[in-house]
Order: structure tokens, then C-alpha cells, then sequence
């Protein structure tokens, strides 16, 4: 298996790694709280005893005791198969309850990710996952309500709330990329932000927050000038959700970034010829479109980059005195100046092809 590697608060981890190291850190945070006298696990003849105490505890409302005590029957060794039963139903009814009481303690998730870690059904722990994801989000912890549900998507791959944890970990991630905060002295919160889109663009394919997701890494990689990654997932999203507002953005992004990632005129005549295509193909395609003025002014920018291109190799060829060389290049860059309407390079190029002209017909 190939190992893609992720940001981690601006340190690249292989993937796997980076999953085992969420499930150490979420397995570490907290322990389950316990009444004195509670161990780890009772002996299988302290069962009996303890589903008794379990359920006073139920019935008196003490949830938290309830866990503790069934949590620990449940490890009992040699139970037999009626036995194991009912301390698991116990356990499952007592989980559920402390679950919701939790929704409601703002210092609750610590322990709600204790509770996912108990045996108890898959659909339990998936519930008691994504309600200390949650509780991390309201507590503007965004970075541990993402290492939540990545562990938990690490250990049930096939959950099936997962619309609801893709939207957690889309708020989370979204609030990072837009905050201007920082940790000590290091602006991180975009790169967190980064790691946490990105990690929701791969494992949740289709969301309805996709589009915006991937436009937020879009953005972000264009203004730490990461251009081939801010094109790669502007292609993303023009693949993913084609027909969408994002995605008619995207289309016209891409030529945008183009022309952005370009250095010299004298260079990538290929690149500015393709952003020119894309950017005329958008036109023609969207009439009217609220981004159309933008749109325009790209592809007068790719216009005139051609054209300077031209002019150049035009000045090039003066210099080593190639007529025929001058004269393409000085008719091509007025043909393109013309088109865009600029007129200083039209002015330019009608100077050098009148030269090349007289060139041509003084050379032997």
C-alpha cells in the first residue's frame, strides 16, 4: 500500500502513521471516571455482585458509576454466554444515556471519547464518537474534533452516519482555513485548516460540502502560491461536482492560476496559449455570467502575455539581424495586441514589422 503524505501542524506524516498516532492520542486523553472501590475488571465471580450495582446505579441515575461498574463486569474473564449478555445490555443502555447527558457538559468530550472506546456496538461508540466531535467543535477545539473522526473513521471504515461526520469535520476544517489566529508565535491555523479539507475531500467523496471545501483549498493554495496544487484541485472540483456554482468558478479558476504561476513572457508560450483556449471556451459557454468581467480581464492579461512574448522574440531577431524571423513574430504579437485592444503593443509591434519589412527587402 502507498503511503500519501499528510500536514500535520506543518510536519508531513505518512498517512498510516498519522491514523495510528490519532487513535494513541485519543485513546491517552482521558480515562473513564470510577467510583472508589470500581477496578479495571472484576473477577467473573464478582459479576453477579456487580450487574447489581450497575443497575441500582442505573435507577438512581447515576449514569457515569453505571459505565464504570458495567465496563468493568465486561472485562470479567470466562463469563459465560448469558451472563456476558446482560452486563452487555446493561452497559449498551447506561452508554447511551451517558452519551446524551454529556451533549450538554461543555467539558464532555474527553469522556464521550472514552466511552467510544468501550465495547459496546458499533453504532454506540459511532454515536459517542460524533457527539465529543461535536462537543470539540462547540469548544472551538477544531483540530481534536478532526482527530476524533478520523480515529473513529480509522476504526469503522463503513459507519453509517458518516454525512453527519463529513459535515463536522467540513465545519472544522473550513473555520481553520478561515481564521486568522495563530499557535505561540507560528501561524497554523490555514495549515490545519489545509489537513483537515483535505483529509475530507478524500474520505468523503459526494458531500454536499465538497464544493466548498474544495474551493477553500483552492483559494488557500493560491495564496501561499502552491499553484499546481491550487489547478489540481480546481480540476477536483470541476470533475467532482460538475454543473454546480463552484465548479463553473473552478472552470474559470483554472486558466486564472495559469496565467498566475507564470514568470517570463519569454516562457510557457504553451501554458498561455492553453489558458487563452480555456478562457474563450468560458465565455462562449457562460454569457452573462456574474464572473464574466473577470473572466475578460484574464484573458486580455493571456492576450497580452502573448503578445509581449512576440515582441520580444521580434526584438530577439532584430538583434541578430533575422528578417524572416522578425517579421513573424512582429506580425503574430500585432495580430494578438489587436484582438486584446491594447494599444501600446499595437503601436510596438506596427514599429517592428514596418523595420522587419524593410529588413526583409534590403536582405540580399
Amino acid at each position: 500500500m502507498t503511503l500519501h503524505p499528510v500536514l500535520h501542524r506543518g510536519r508531513l506524516l505518512p498517512r498510516l502513521a498519522l491514523g495510528g498516532l490519532l487513535l494513541l492520542a485519543v485513546a491517552c486523553r482521558a480515562t473513564l471516571p470510577r467510583p472508589s472501590g470500581v477496578p479495571v475488571r472484576y473477577d467473573s465471580a464478582e459479576v453477579p455482585q456487580a450487574l447489581s450495582e450497575g443497575r441500582a446505579a442505573l435507577e438512581a441515575g447515576e449514569t457515569w458509576a453505571a459505565v464504570a461498574i458495567l465496563s468493568a463486569a465486561q472485562a470479567a474473564p470466562d463469563l459465560d454466554g448469558a451472563t456476558r449478555g446482560e452486563v452487555q445490555a446493561l452497559l449498551v443502555q447506561a452508554v447511551g444515556l451517558r452519551i446524551e447527558e454529556l451533549r450538554s457538559d461543555p467539558e464532555g468530550a474527553e469522556q464521550l471519547e472514552v466511552l467510544a472506546e468501550l465495547e459496546v456496538p458499533r453504532d454506540l461508540a459511532v454515536r459517542a464518537s460524533l457527539a465529543a466531535a461535536r462537543a470539540w467543535l462547540e469548544a472551538g477545539e477544531r483540530f481534536q474534533c478532526h482527530e476524533t473522526l478520523v480515529a473513529m473513521d480509522e476504526r469503522y471504515p463503513l459507519h453509517a452516519r458518516r454525512m453527519e461526520a463529513g459535515e463536522l469535520q467540513f465545519q472544522a476544517g473550513i473555520s481553520l482555513a478561515e481564521d486568522p489566529g495563530k499557535y505561540a508565535l507560528v501561524f497554523a491555523y490555514s495549515t490545519d485548516g489545509i489537513t483537515v479539507l483535505e483529509s475530507f475531500i478524500e474520505r468523503h467523496p459526494g458531500h454536499p460540502s465538497g464544493p466548498r471545501a474544495f474551493e477553500a483549498l483552492v483559494e488557500a493554495y493560491e495564496e501561499d502560491r502552491l499553484f499546481d496544487l491550487a489547478i489540481r484541485r480546481a480540476e477536483g472540483l470541476l470533475l467532482e461536482y460538475p454543473g454546480t456554482p463552484e465548479g463553473t468558478w473552478a472552470q474559470a479558476q483554472i486558466p486564472h492560476l495559469r496565467l498566475a504561476s507564470l514568470g517570463s513572457p519569454e516562457y510557457d508560450r504553451g501554458l498561455m496559449l492553453q489558458a487563452r483556449a480555456e478562457l474563450a471556451e468560458w465565455l462562449e459557454t457562460y454569457p452573462g455570467h456574474p464572473l464574466e468581467e473577470q473572466v475578460r480581464i484574464d484573458l486580455a492579461d493571456a492576450l497580452q502575455r502573448l503578445a509581449d512574448s512576440d515582441l520580444s522574440i521580434a526584438r530577439f531577431y532584430r538583434k541578430v539581424q533575422s528578417p524572416a524571423g522578425f517579421q513573424f513574430h512582429a506580425r503574430r504579437a500585432l495580430e494578438t495586441a489587436r484582438e486584446a485592444g491594447n494599444e501600446e503593443q499595437i503601436t510596438e509591434a506596427e514599429a517592428l514589422l514596418a523595420q522587419a519589412s524593410e529588413a526583409l527587402e534590403a536582405a540580399p
